[in-house]
């Protein structure tokens, strides 16, 4: 995937497989937008901001729906659920942790929300290895 489409937004409005692993997409990508917005009051000059909000517009119609609701969300800790084609169904709680302020860079966190998943997600690790070895030889 080339870099500038490296983004979870992006991939949440306009990648079919991304999207076909998110369990709850519409209200997902509701409060990704709504987050956006937030985010975007910080940084209205920058150039890379209004690039992507405009590639957005272009790219989905279900993210100008959303954008024009007008809604602003702050960041929080929240669970969320994936769909996973090699293990199944997961459950994490997210956290977004700032290096700085609010509305600079962050590091998320995914913690397993049960047992199921943590089994799960070690198996994904297996096969990542497995793949990875499977690659190197």
């Amino acid at each position: 995937m080339p870099p500038e489409d490296r983004n979870c937004l992006i991939l949440s409005y306009t990648n079919d497989e991304w999207r076909s692993s998110i369990v709850h997409l519409a209200e997902t990508q509701r409060v990704m937008a709504a987050r956006f917005r937030t985010a975007m009051a910080g940084h209205l000059a920058e150039p890379a901001w209004k690039m992507l909000l405009d590639r957005l517009h272009e790219q989905s119609p279900e993210f100008r729906a959303a954008w024009d609701r007008h809604e602003v969300v702050a960041h929080r800790t929240k669970r969320k659920e994936f769909r996973n084609r090699y293990v199944g169904r997961l459950t994490v709680d997210h956290t977004d942790l700032w290096l700085g302020p609010e509305s600079g860079p962050r590091m998320v966190t995914y913690v397993p929300a049960d047992d199921t998943t943590r089994e799960r997600l070690e198996a994904l690790h297996a096969i990542a290895l497995e793949q990875r070895g499977a690659s190197a030889g």
